[in-house]
């Protein structure tokens, strides 16, 4: 297998900015990054007036940047609405990596002759 069949395209949306910062970090996609994102104008960390989604190619066989990292990520203050497309074999290991900090609930799926793109709605545990 090649680095491109390990790389996951996710999706993030109807969440904070925070959420998706602790999710993001959670996948080692905002390693190092201080704080949270910044807020959209008027925001501060609620859900923003307009629809924002973060998007972000990861490597779910990497795993979380640290161990520690599993008891903030799980502090989510909402659900986060996510879509995951890639591999099987890289959809299943991005789901068993969020599972690790948040309640994982399967939402929907399609699935290809070489893709799957899975819905996933994220809540903490």
């Amino acid at each position: 297998m090649t680095l491109q069949d390990h790389l996951v395209t996710v999706m993030l949306s109807n969440c904070t900015d925070d959420d998706a910062h602790r999710v993001l970090s959670h996948l080692g996609v905002l390693a190092g990054a201080p704080g949270p994102t910044p807020a959209p104008a008027g925001g501060g960390s609620h859900a923003p007036a307009h629809p924002t989604v973060w998007t972000a190619e990861v490597d779910p066989e990497a795993g979380p940047p640290e161990a520690g990292s599993d008891a903030r990520a799980a502090a989510l203050d909402g659900s986060v609405a996510l879509n995951a497309q890639g591999s099987p074999h890289g959809v299943q290991a991005l789901r068993d990596v969020l599972a690790q900090a948040f309640t994982v609930e399967d939402t929907g799926s399609v699935s290809g002759d070489q893709e799957r793109d899975c819905q996933f709605r994220l809540t903490a545990r």
